[in-house]
C-alpha cells in the first residue's frame, strides 16, 4: 500500500499549507506494522525532528512538511490496518469481478509502453539553472552588503581627518547601501520559489499521460542513470 502525502495527494486529511509541496513525501505500509517514509520534495521532510530522505515510521510518528505544516501520521493517513484485514479477506474470497479485475491488469502490464523522456532534460536544466542564477545573485548580494558596511564604517572616521573628502566616502556608502537593500528587495519571494517549485513538480512526472506520478529521481542525470521504468505504471523510460 502507498500513499502521496500534499497538497495534491491521496491522504486522508487535506493539506492546503501553500509551503507544502503538491506531492511532498511518499508512505509504504510495511508487513510489520511500520511506514517507511520517503521525501519527494526540495523543501525537506522532517520525522519526529530528524529531516530524513527515507525513514522508518510509526504512526505516533510526527511529520513535519515545508516550513510550518505538522501532524502526526495517524492524522494524515488514519489507520490503514482495517482496510488492510478487509483487503486480506477480499483476496481469500475473491468474486468474480475481482478476478476480472485481475486479468485485466495482467493484460495490461503485458503490453509495457515505453516513452520518451528526452523532454525532461529542459525541464531540469531550466529549473537547475534558475536555482543556480537565484544563489549566484543572493550571494553577489551578501558580498556586496559586507563590503559597502565595512567601507562604510572606515569611511565615517575620515571626516575627521580630511573633511569633504569623508563626507563623500560616506555618502558613496550610504547610496551603496541602498542599492544593496534594493537589491534585495528584488530578490526572489518564498512564495515565488514555491511557484517555481510547483511549476517544476508539475513537469516532473511520468510521461505515461495515464500515470503523471512525480518521478523519483531528483536529477535528470540519476533518472538516466538508475532507473529505467516507472515504479508506478512500470512502462520503460527511452531517451530518443
Amino acid at each position: 500500500m502507498e500513499i502521496i502525502i500534499g497538497r495534491k495527494g491521496n491522504q486522508k486529511t487535506p493539506i492546503t499549507d501553500p509551503t507544502v509541496s503538491r506531492e511532498h513525501c511518499k508512505v509504504f505500509v510495511n508487513p510489520d506494522g511500520t511506514f517507511t517514509i520517503e521525501n519527494l520534495s526540495q523543501l525537506g521532510t522532517k520525522v519526529d525532528g530528524r529531516e530524513i530522505i527515507r525513514a522508518t515510521a510509526r504512526l505516533n510518528s510526527r511529520l513535519q512538511l515545508g516550513q510550518s505544516f505538522s501532524a502526526t501520521l495517524l492524522e494524515l493517513i488514519g489507520d490503514p490496518s482495517a482496510s488492510s484485514r478487509n483487503a486480506v479477506i477480499n483476496n481469500d474470497n475473491p468474486t468474480h469481478s475481482q478476478v476480472k479485475t485481475v486479468n485485466s491488469q495482467d493484460s495490461t502490464q503485458e503490453k509495457t509502453k515505453a516513452y520518451n523522456i528526452s523532454h525532461l532534460r529542459k525541464v531540469w536544466e531550466d529549473y537547475n539553472r534558475t536555482n543556480v542564477e537565484m544563489a549566484e545573485k543572493q550571494r553577489k548580494i551578501n558580498l556586496s552588503r559586507t563590503g559597502l558596511g565595512i567601507f562604510t564604517m572606515c569611511a565615517m572616521p575620515t571626516i575627521f581627518f580630511f573633511g569633504p573628502v569623508g563626507y563623500a566616502l560616506t555618502a558613496i556608502g550610504v547610496l551603496g547601501n541602498i542599492f544593496s537593500f534594493v537589491g534585495m528587495r528584488n530578490a526572489e519571494t518564498a512564495m515565488e520559489r514555491q511557484r517555481r517549485q510547483d511549476a517544476f513538480d508539475d513537469a516532473w512526472i511520468c510521461p505515461n499521460p495515464n500515470c503523471g506520478h512525480s518521478l523519483m529521481a531528483k536529477n535528470y542525470k540519476m533518472l538516466l542513470r538508475n532507473f529505467q521504468s516507472c515504479p508506478y505504471c512500470k512502462c520503460k523510460y527511452i531517451e530518443k
